[in-house]
């Protein structure tokens, strides 16, 4: 493909371009995410550490692009904070940051609210302020719970989609030291409460 040929040839800019104009099409795809996370790493560090998380947390383990992915990452110093799950050994938190815990439950209309298993969640730091280059991402547990242990205090926003329509988009402000919980129901989904609407 087109996206692979730039990036091969070391056509960074160009490549960063095909590949988020085929991730319209397959916002999943694993290979096209690691493709743009590759050109990325050239051009824009701060979105390549965004998307090389997003491969780490979705391709299957031992996979080339987890097993790739996560040595960049760990390259860089930044090692991806772990899902919340049971047994999980967690890092030790950097004193002043924070903590944002929840449970992720959903339900179409009229239906029993369900745990949102395995859920992929973003916290995105929020442009022109101290946590603008601060990306975090994990999937929830077997129940739907999360935890995001070491989180530097600041202006985030929380979804389960960079690309395409999210169940969440959530402003969250998280202060020095706190520990805050925050669920997320059909009562703050998009439908709902929208934070950061997206023009048509």
């Amino acid at each position: 493909m087109r996206a692979s040929a730039a990036l091969e040839a070391g056509r960074y800019t160009e490549a960063v371009s095909l590949f988020r104009e085929a991730l319209i099409r397959t916002p999943e795809s694993v290979p096209l995410r690691y493709g743009l996370a590759v050109a990325l790493s050239y051009t824009d560090r701060a979105a390549a550490v965004a998307e090389f998380q997003w491969v780490l947390a979705s391709a299957p383990p031992g996979s080339r692009e987890a097993v790739e992915s996560r040595a960049w990452l760990a390259r860089a110093g930044l090692l991806p904070r772990p899902a919340a799950s049971r047994g999980t050994v967690e890092r030790e938190r950097q004193t002043g940051n924070a903590v944002l815990t929840g449970r992720a439950l959903f339900a179409e209309s009229g239906a029993k609210p369900q745990a949102m298993q395995r859920l992929q969640l973003f916290l995105m730091g929020r442009p022109d302020s101290p946590t603008k280059e601060q990306r975090y991402v994990l999937r929830t547990d077997e129940d739907g719970n999360f935890k995001f242990p070491d989180v530097q205090p600041g202006p985030y926003m929380l979804t389960n989609r960079l690309a395409g329509q999210p169940i969440w988009r959530l402003r969250v402000e998280l202060k020095s030291g706190e520990e805050q919980q925050l669920d997320l129901t059909s009562a703050n989904s998009v439908g709902v409460q929208d934070d950061f609407p997206q023009p048509r």
